[in-house]
């Protein structure tokens, strides 16, 4: 570590603390949920009765709440997270006050402990739990206080960008899954050819179907159901000549015993006729989630002596179906309703899925041959989908072992952040910088056309990119409105409330129209806010007087325009003017075509030239909210 930090032991820079909740003298529900704080809804208190709750304890904002229960069944849960509101969470946490450190710096200093799986040795052995008394020697690596914050401010920057393209990544893989079930859905039902004659199928979440297919229930396409059956099993896989167990959420997840609770060995098998084999359609019949109930697969490849458990079918065809259509087709939305119809309505069994409903399911049918060309193209079409979501699951992937390192390397010394954060603190910090900048935007347009959120937030954006302002350290999304980053405006509008000098007002209610009076005196802090930027003030101050005489749907024009074009220089290319405009209303959002044409959109590039408000490929480069293909 640097020379110049010091290590102390845990105790002597937190304590432990513990406030009763006896009297429910607070009702704020949180829970420690994937490293984070989160609230809960008590009315959806899984069971609990109010009084349970009085056995909780209450946390304070900057609290370090720790979950050091269950260490070794559990290797994968983040254990640490830092309080951000006051509230009451379970008694079966640790709940730290820090004290002579920064809140910030030491809960991202126990995230690189919780990723390097400290907590996870020191609870070896059988050892399921701790207490502070347990952790309270843990060496704690103390930069100086200023230091901390600078570490803190530059972890809380980057990792939220790290966060935003995760979050972009994990949208991507979800709207990719969802086109796919789209292509499966139509193909199954509708089939390839778009102009083949088409009749009405009779079945609502059917509809029309081609005119040449036949609406059957499913009892016609398959012969025969076989159940498996629900042997005593080990948790672990089989090993050599045992057999293992099919279950209905994994393959090959147990082992079946006989009476004298032995592996079974492999010249006594039960039931050879319950063994998997490849080419086999199984299905499951009963899950504990219902999401998973009816969920159908085609068996590529097995090992040998795998049986099939009681929780699933295997499914026969008639010789006038592809078993793969059959697959296909109960992949489908159609059949997908007929599932979750059967499930809710199986009196008593709402996690079962019987026989009897199976057989009864309406379902269209395409001639055998049609059925080989829809099974080629599905098959084809899933694979191109599952490419693109391996990859952006590796993206995830590498995008969070980043951040895991960036915040172990911060830390710990081994990246030293502090030039870093003196460039920003010789200016000032992202905070200050979103008072500032945003008070003079207020103050300037509070009387032009339209001073609303939206106005405000694009001429925010715009001043960051175009006058250079970063540290505004904004991560804007592609959204409707344009370029957006929702906490950087809400950190703008608390602070505005907090000293008094804006009010956020919106008179109609909760998603109406905000609007911004000035309370406190006009440019209260210009000359802060020039003395900051220096040469950079000019550029935003005419930028805010041009943009200010537009109105809001004006102002979101030319900030989408200008993000597009300064994300493609970004990428090193010089764009057409009719290749920006293209990325406005085919590349954004769906609300940009309703909103624009092409011709205004050319119209607003001709005004962004007259007024020199021209990206030269300066970040933050916006982020894909959307996936359109």
């Amino acid at each position: 570590m640097p020379a110049h930090w010091e290590v102390k032991p845990l105790l002597a820079v937190a304590s432990e603390c513990y406030r009763s909740n006896r009297g429910m003298i607070e009702s704020n529900l949180l829970s420690l949920s994937y490293g984070r704080i989160v609230r809960k809804d008590i009315n959806e208190n899984d069971g609990l009765l109010p009084e349970s709750f009085e056995t909780y304890q209450i946390v304070e904002s900057n609290d370090v709440v720790w979950r050091l229960t269950d260490l070794q069944n559990d290797k994968r849960s983040l254990r640490t997270a830092l309080v951000g509101e006051r509230g009451i969470i379970t008694s079966a946490y640790l709940a730290t006050t820090p004290i002579c450190i920064n809140p910030r710096y030491l809960s991202f200093l126990l995230r690189a402990y919780d990723l390097q799986k400290v907590f996870y040795s020191m609870g070896g052995g059988v050892r399921q739990g701790m207490k502070f008394s347990d952790v309270k020697r843990l060496p704690i690596l103390m930069p100086s206080r200023s230091e901390q914050v600078i570490i803190s401010d530059f972890l809380d920057r980057e990792t939220a960008k790290i966060d935003a393209l995760v979050h972009e990544q994990e949208k991507i893989i979800q709207l990719l899954d969802e086109k796919r079930q789209a292509v499966i859905s139509h193909a199954v039902t509708k089939g390839l050819d778009p102009a083949v004659p088409v009749n009405p199928s009779g079945v609502d979440w059917l509809g029309d179907i081609p005119a040449h297919w036949s609406v059957r229930q499913a009892r016609h396409l398959i012969s025969k159901f076989e159940q498996g059956w629900s042997p005593e099993c080990d948790s672990r896989p089989a090993e050599g000549s045992e057999w293992g167990v099919l279950k209905a959420g994994c393959v090959n997840g147990g082992v079946y015993r006989d009476e004298e609770n032995k592996a079974l060995p492999a010249n006594l098998a039960p039931d050879p006729t319950l063994e998997v084999r490849p080419g086999d359609i199984i299905m499951s019949r009963a899950n504990g989630s219902p999401d998973l109930i009816g969920s159908v697969a085609r068996v590529r490849s097995t090992r040998g002596q795998l049986m099939l458990s009681d929780k699933l079918f295997r499914l026969i065809c008639k010789d006038d179906v592809l078993p793969d259509f059959v697959v296909w087709l109960f992949a489908s939305h159609a059949l997908r309703c007929q599932i979750v119809n059967a499930i809710s309505g199986a009196d008593g069994m709402a996690n079962n899925l019987p026989q009897s409903e199976i057989k009864a399911f309406r379902v269209c049918v395409p001639p055998l041959e049609e059925q080989k060309q829809i099974v080629e193209y599905v098959q084809a079409q899933s694979r191109n989908f599952e490419k693109l979501i391996a990859a952006a699951k590796r993206a995830v992937s590498l995008l969070q072992e980043r951040r895991m390192i960036l915040v172990e390397a911060a830390v710990t010394g081994k990246i030293d952040v502090r030039a870093i954060g003196a460039l920003s603190q010789s200016v000032f910090d992202s905070q200050q910088a979103r008072l500032l900048v945003g008070a003079a935007i207020v103050e300037a347009i509070a009387n032009k056309p339209s001073s609303g959120r939206t106005k405000t937030h694009k001429i925010v954006y715009l001043t960051e990119v175009h006058a250079g302002v970063r540290e505004l350290a904004g991560v804007y999304q592609r959204e409707a409105a344009g370029p957006l980053d929702p906490r950087l405006i809400e950190d703008m509008e608390g602070q505005f409330q907090k000293i008094g000098h804006v009010s956020v007002e919106q008179p109609g209610g909760h998603g109406r129209q905000v609007t911004y009076r000035v309370c406190g005196r006009p440019d209260r802090f210009g000359s802060q806010l020039d003395r900051a930027l220096g040469a950079r003030a000019k550029v935003m101050r005419k930028l805010i007087a041009d943009l200010g005489e537009l109105d809001t749907k004006s102002v979101e024009a030319v900030a989408t325009l200008y993000a597009v074009w300064n994300d493609v220089l970004l990428d090193g290319q010089s764009p057409s003017d009719n290749a920006i405009v293209a990325g406005v209303l085919d590349d954004w959002h769906p609300e940009k075509r309703q909103k624009f044409t092409a011709q205004q959109l050319h119209i607003w590039l001709g005004w962004m030239r007259r007024h020199a408000v021209v990206p030269e490929g300066r970040e933050p480069k916006t982020t894909r909210g959307r996936l359109f293909a």
